[in-house]
């Protein structure tokens, strides 16, 4: 049969996951194996998975522990003093024990989870002044955060140079699957911060961020919507250059509203 499947997760998480893995197991009858990897966007190595690819975190911004992550592909091409040499000599060169290749790597894949935008902020500065909120939500729910076992991670953590590079390539990624709760003006900016979600007047307000990558996947739509009402909406409200590349994942969703709270 099919071997564990590895399983990444943030740091100080796997004890507690396990034991609801465990739990599930328990009512359900059956063991859930898994491969349970801890991985900090701190990280210089991250985590290597079969076929030459390697999974790296980068910091997001929710009440819980959460942390987006990328999917790269290992790939090597020739280094810059070998190009334009004849094909021979570089064999030759090779055969001698001469490394004429270096590794890079591709982002493939990147998705966020659940966040707010304040995940782009090592990117873009400082994101505070988005105008005014429910004042009791806003004060009972700002978070800032990626808490393990009570720990926050610092300023200096969420600079670090590989993190911050990490979130870059996550913007570049072939597919970028990025979360977008509300697609209306239903909500304030800032209380989905309040709550960690998105809406779409932040890719809106960062837009730059959003059409670097060359498709953009939009997912975690509040279950108020309907799939047409989330497409119309991000269709109308969107820029073109970020709409063209937009994909809402809308599986999930029923075209009715009497449908989807049926489905709940």
């Amino acid at each position: 049969g099919l071997e564990p499947p590895t399983v990444v997760v943030p740091p100080g998480t796997s004890t507690k996951i396990r034991a609801a893995m465990d739990a599930v197991s328990a009512l359900d009858g059956c063991q859930m194996e898994a491969t349970l990897v801890e991985l900090s966007p701190t990280s210089a190595e991250g985590v290597r998975l079969s076929n030459g690819l390697i999974v790296r975190a980068f910091f997001t911004s929710h009440p819980v522990v959460s942390q987006g992550y990328v999917v790269y592909r290992s790939k090597s091409k020739l280094k810059e003093e070998f190009r334009g040499l004849d094909q021979k000599d570089i064999a030759a060169r090779a055969r001698s024990g001469v490394k004429v290749n270096e590794a890079y790597e591709v982002p493939l894949v990147s998705f966020t989870g659940d966040t707010d935008v304040r995940f782009l902020q090592p990117i873009v500065g400082d994101i505070s002044d988005i105008g005014d909120g429910d004042e009791d939500d806003v004060a009972s729910h700002r978070h800032y955060r990626d808490d393990v076992d009570g720990e926050t991670a610092s300023p200096s953590d969420r600079h670090d140079t590989r993190a911050v590079q990490t979130l870059r390539d996550a913007l570049m990624a072939d597919a970028f699957l990025c979360e977008c709760t509300f697609v209306d003006d239903s909500v304030k900016r800032a209380d989905a911060l309040a709550f960690g979600h998105m809406t779409y007047q932040d890719i809106v307000a960062h837009r730059e961020c959003f059409t670097k990558c060359r498709h953009l996947v939009l997912t975690h739509f509040s279950a108020r919507y309907r799939a047409q009402e989330v497409r119309d909406a991000l269709q109308e409200r969107l820029p073109t250059d970020v709409w063209e590349r937009c994909i809402p994942l809308l599986r999930q969703f029923s075209e009715s509203s009497k449908d989807n709270a049926s489905s709940k």
